[in-house]
């Protein structure tokens, strides 16, 4: 059955491969439909594939594997060699058995992570609006027009779903809205890996994609400081009817009980003395979930990289003082490689014929010397090269990642980060001091002119820390106070308060109405600095 399990779940996966998503082709209800639908009954029918797998024990499959005589040398006499022969080759081929079953489970694990983030693209880049009744739904209430029959569903997850659209009051007919807050980007999509290939999608990065690959991870996994997740707490408890005293080994959830005492006595009477006390820390990442991490770094990748390589060609003859120089040495070492491989039988003699014609091509245009050392001026030039593209290539997947997660931070409250992540799953719903010191760096300006010139609503934000907690500042005031405005609004607010951009530039980054800001601003302006003792007793009395 395990064998059957993973046999139509590589077939699963594959289809999915062999179907890319282009998202950004949405133009109505139907066409939205059409992809969130996939998506959507996708991603349910992973996670009940990862159930099962994860019942029938792909989540260890190793654990059951035991060599024969392992342990045993006692009765190592008599084992016979052909049994010893035979029992190699089972534990060989249980051994393949369940790493199968472990890369498998890998990769639907993976899938699901690249689903979720795709559907939280999706979701908040739709409103739909039922024609008939006027009900709206957007986000994570879009799925609550999807109706089909989820005993199907459930019973073979490989077959395709059939469903319709119906609302509440039982209309079919929606109308579709764009939703213009900019927390969606709907380009990334096609770059998730979806299938579960995210190792195959790492292993073609080049060495460039490999080193911002590993650089954006490590903000994602940059973590909370270490705080008590659990206790463990071992006590001496007295047993009522026989007077004896017996150790007890117990578990106490800290979030829940910090007051351990009470709790032990609560749940053994009186007669409970506590002899020691483990503590369980805990430190969750900026996004705790490593699927996500893959699936959102190759993504934000793969879309800048096709972003600096139509511009690259632009941006480098910017820093290089000889242009035609590098351009004659490429044209000439192509040449050297392209004869070496044509004249050559071996490997090797193809690798030293190619460097001997690489050096007669460029000594006849004095570009090296008979030492075999390039002019230094082309070395320059080349070292300048390298850089910029090491720069370009590194930094612009980051950066852009980085400012969607900050604008995302700036445009949704901690209640909502909590309940829904939309398109960054596992994200920390608020961060501590540490956490925040993703957001300490300054945004290189070449790579943000790169950007905005590739029509991204993007800008260098100084102080982007002191920004969002700010903006959690104005969140507490909001609660207190019982504000109604929306988050980005005072997103906006934050970003002009705490960096030098303007009020109506902050409304532009983060999609809201700069006149509404203005007033939300001044409105604040007034709670934070009251100018009658009426008002100051007033706030008093709202922040006891």
């Amino acid at each position: 059955m395990s064998e059957f399990l993973v046999t139509q779940s590589e077939k699963f996966l594959k289809e999915i491969q062999h179907k890319p998503v282009i998202a950004e082709s949405i133009e109505d209800f139907d066409s939205f439909i059409e992809i969130y639908s996939y998506l959507k009954f996708n991603l349910l029918k992973l996670r009940k594939i990862r159930n099962k797998m994860e019942v029938r024990g792909f989540t260890a499959p190793y654990s059951s594997l035991k060599r024969y005589g392992k342990g045993n040398s006692a009765n190592s006499g008599d084992i016979i060699p052909d049994d010893v022969y035979d029992q190699s080759r089972h534990a060989q081929y249980f051994h393949i058995k369940a790493t199968n079953k472990k890369n498998i489970l890998d990769q639907v694990k993976s899938a699901i992570a690249s689903h979720k983030i795709a559907v939280g693209h999706l979701e908040e880049y739709a409103q739909i609006t039922c024609k008939k009744c006027g009900q709206t739904y957007k986000r994570n209430t879009i799925e609550t027009i999807l109706k089909y029959d989820e005993n199907q569903q459930y019973d073979d997850e490989y077959t395709e779903t059939e469903y319709e659209c119906v609302c509440d009051c039982g209309s079919s007919e929606f109308m579709f809205e764009s939703n213009n807050t900019g927390l969606r980007r709907l380009e990334l999509i096609k770059y998730l890996p979806l299938g579960g290939e995210y190792l195959l999608k790492r292993s073609q990065l080049t060495n460039y994609s490999l080193e911002a690959y590993r650089k954006m991870i490590k903000v994602m996994r940059q973590e909370k400081r270490g705080r008590v997740k659990s206790v463990t707490v071992i006590a001496k408890i007295k047993d009522e009817k026989t007077g004896k005293w017996t150790s007890k080994k117990v578990n106490i959830d800290y979030a829940d009980e910090s007051n351990y005492e009470l709790e032990l006595r609560k749940r053994y009477g009186n007669n409970v003395r506590i002899e020691m006390l483990q503590f369980h820390h805990k430190k969750p990442s900026l996004i705790n979930d490593k699927y996500v991490q893959n699936a959102l770094a190759i993504a934000y990748l793969q879309y800048s990289e096709n972003i600096v390589n139509k511009e690259i060609d632009n941006i480098i003859p910017r820093s290089i003082s000889n242009m035609d120089r590098i351009n004659t040495y490429n044209q000439l070492t192509e040449e050297a490689r392209k004869d070496a491989s044509h004249l050559a039988r071996e490997a090797e003699e193809r690798i030293e014929l190619e460097e001997e014609l690489k050096y007669i091509k460029l000594k006849k245009v004095n570009l090296i010397n008979k030492d075999h050392t390039l002019d230094r001026g082309l070395q320059e030039d080349l070292h300048k090269l390298a850089e910029i593209k090491k720069h370009f290539y590194i930094e612009t997947p980051n950066i852009l990642m980085l400012w969607d997660i900050f604008r995302y931070y700036l445009s949704t409250s901690e209640n909502r980060r909590n309940s829904y992540a939309g398109p960054f799953p596992n994200l920390r719903p608020s961060l501590d001091s540490n956490q925040l010191k993703v957001f300490d760096n300054v945004f290189s300006k070449d790579v943000v002119k790169l950007l905005q010139e590739n029509g991204e609503n993007i800008d260098v934000i100084n102080n982007m820390k002191e920004a969002i907690q700010y903006k959690n500042d104005i969140e507490v005031k909001q609660k207190n106070l019982h504000l109604k405005s929306q988050q980005a609004i005072y997103g906006a607010i934050a970003l002009n308060k705490k960096s030098d951009i303007s009020l109506s530039h902050a409304a532009e980054l983060l999609y809201v109405d700069k006149d509404q800001v203005a007033d939300e601003k001044a409105a604040l302006e007034k709670i934070e600095k009251p100018s009658t003792n009426k008002a100051k007793k007033f706030l008093e009395m709202i922040n006891r």
